[in-house]
Formats: structure tokens, C-alpha cells, sequence
């Protein structure tokens, strides 16, 4: 069963921190980094990333499926996730 309280509160902790330009003083590497390190605690506790980075991941760069870092998101998730998503159909 997922967490989904703490997933939606990580979610509006990143909120807060992009709409407090913590993100663009880190720069888009050390934001990826911060992030994928929330989402790895957070497994710990049952979250679920695509509720963490719902509405936020995509302007991070930050695929929701994954958590990698990807420029190229479309929906939310990297082309490595949609492409495996695909083959599995």
C-alpha cells in the first residue's frame, strides 16, 4: 500500500522549493541529484515517485516513472521508460 500523504507532501516541499528558485541557484544536475535522493529515502517510507513528482517532475527534468534525469519527457516519463512501455504491449 503507498503512502500517499507523504507522497503529496514531498510533492508540495518541491513545490515550495522551485517557487523559492531553490532549484535554479542548484543548477539542473545538482537539482536531479537532490531529487532522485528525496525519491530513494522515500522509498523507505512507501511513497510513490509519480505522486511526488506529479505537476513538478516535467519542469525538473526528472522522468516520474524512473526518476531519471531526461530533457526529452513527454506525459511525465523519459523515451527509455515509453519506449519499454511500448515493447511490453
Amino acid at each position: 500500500m503507498s503512502n500517499h500523504g507523504g507522497s503529496y507532501m514531498l510533492n508540495e516541499i518541491l513545490q515550495v522549493m522551485e517557487e523559492d528558485k531553490v532549484f535554479e541557484r542548484l543548477g539542473s544536475k545538482e537539482t536531479a541529484s537532490l531529487v532522485q535522493k528525496i525519491i530513494h529515502i522515500s522509498l523507505d517510507y512507501d511513497c510513490n515517485r509519480g505522486e511526488i513528482l506529479d505537476g513538478i517532475g516535467e519542469r525538473l527534468g526528472i522522468c516520474s516513472y524512473c526518476a531519471k534525469s531526461s530533457r526529452k519527457l513527454t506525459d511525465g516519463l523519459c523515451q527509455d521508460y515509453r519506449t519499454g512501455l511500448n515493447d511490453n504491449r
